[in-house]
């Protein structure tokens, strides 16, 4: 690595770290906010839009896209903007599933617990708010229940939407909002539920992008759009 990518990979390293500590400073703020409740909870299962945001941060639509792609390219193998064998199916789908499950190794190691825990208040299930609570690093091979830092759902849905993002930058430049729009609703589902602090989907979008980004490199050099530079 050059001296001047090595400034660069530091710099966006400063400002996504930077990023974080700003969104922690608002994690108790912004769940006390949301007022999340299980009744709350349950309202939201049975909206729509919740869902498709929630399942966007699922693997399963992942893969099925990049298989989806991946069909389509063999079919029209030659004839479409990417010189064979096309392997755009597979870079999205293995963006999302690496930061799916990047995001869950991660809460092992981290063991921060989620916002809230489940407990039985006057014989009656509820959402108790407990701040944060860490249970000591590697903790989560041991024990990894309630377990929130990274959200794996946000990661699982940036790795795919970013993913897709880079590999049409023209003459879709739209996409890129499309992306973070993508991530950033299902991280607020999460949000919004009480399932994770804001730092926790902050967290999973960040690791979504670093992994299409770091799955980007060698697969684009390895599979160039046709009229651009290999």
């Amino acid at each position: 690595m050059t001296r001047g990518r090595a400034g660069r990979a530091i710099t966006i390293a400063g400002v996504l770290l930077a990023g974080f500590i700003v969104v922690s400073l608002f994690d108790g703020a912004a769940y006390r906010a949301v007022g999340a409740t299980m009744e709350s909870r349950a309202r939201l299962d049975s909206a729509w839009w919740y869902q498709v945001l929630r399942q966007s941060g699922s693997i399963v639509p992942w893969l099925v896209i990049g298989l989806g792609l991946l069909v389509w390219d063999r079919l029209h193998r030659g004839r479409g903007p990417w010189q064979a064998p096309a392997m755009r199916g597979p870079y999205i789908a293995a963006s999302a599933v690496a930061a799916g499950l990047g995001a869950e190794l991660l809460k092992l190691v981290i063991g921060r617990e989620r916002p809230a825990t489940i407990r039985i208040v006057d014989g009656v299930e509820a959402l108790v708010y407990q701040g944060y609570h860490f249970r000591g690093l590697f903790s989560g091979f041991a024990d990894g229940s309630n377990l929130g830092l990274p959200s794996s759902h946000a990661a699982t849905a940036a790795g795919g939407a970013f993913a897709a993002a880079m590999l049409w930058p023209r003459p879709w430049p739209r996409l890129w909002p499309l992306a973070v729009g993508v991530a950033s609703g299902c991280a607020v589902s999460r949000v919004l539920t009480g399932a994770h602090f804001a730092s926790d989907a902050y967290g999973g979008i960040v690791l979504g992008l670093l992994a299409a980004w770091w799955l980007g490199g060698p697969w684009l050099r390895r599979h160039p759009r046709r009229g651009s530079r290999a």
